[in-house]
């Protein structure tokens, strides 16, 4: 068995919603509130997905990179919510239409739980502006 390349798994992982969009020629959906707050809770979702998969496949090789791919990833997923313009009230009331609060909520959670760990205070506070605009989006409804 050959070993694990962690850039080459990180490349299955980078290759995401941002290189599909680009390839069908609507980049200018990646500037969308709604598409990049998307990208960040669906690839929360599929980082869950690839880990299993990769951990039962290649459980020495890739447990001994698991941390760096993870640190990668969710550096990218971070990348995406900074790239948000609006207010977090505005878009977690955008995102209701095609997600449930406690979808966004769990994955931001995780988010911040694996920041909070990484000693990522600023990553931190601003997912917990989100977590907390859920919450207040919720109350309101």
């Amino acid at each position: 068995m050959q070993p694990v390349d962690p850039n080459k798994l990180f490349d299955i992982f980078h290759k995401g919603d941002e290189a599909i969009y680009k390839e069908h020629g609507v980049k200018e959906a990646l500037d969308s509130d709604y598409v990049l707050m998307g990208m960040v809770v669906r690839g929360v979702e599929n980082f869950h997905l690839m880990d299993v998969m990769y951990s039962r496949q290649y459980p020495k090789e890739y447990k001994r990179n698991r941390k760096n791919i993870a640190i990668k990833y969710f550096c990218k997923l971070f990348s995406y919510l900074n790239r948000v313009k609006d207010h977090p009230i505005s878009v977690i009331e955008e995102m209701e239409n095609g997600f449930d609060l406690t979808q966004i909520v769990v994955a931001l959670d995780f988010l911040r739980e694996f920041f909070e760990k990484m000693e990522h205070y600023e990553k931190c506070a601003v997912l917990k502006t989100y977590i907390d605009a859920c919450t207040t989006v919720k109350i309101e409804n």
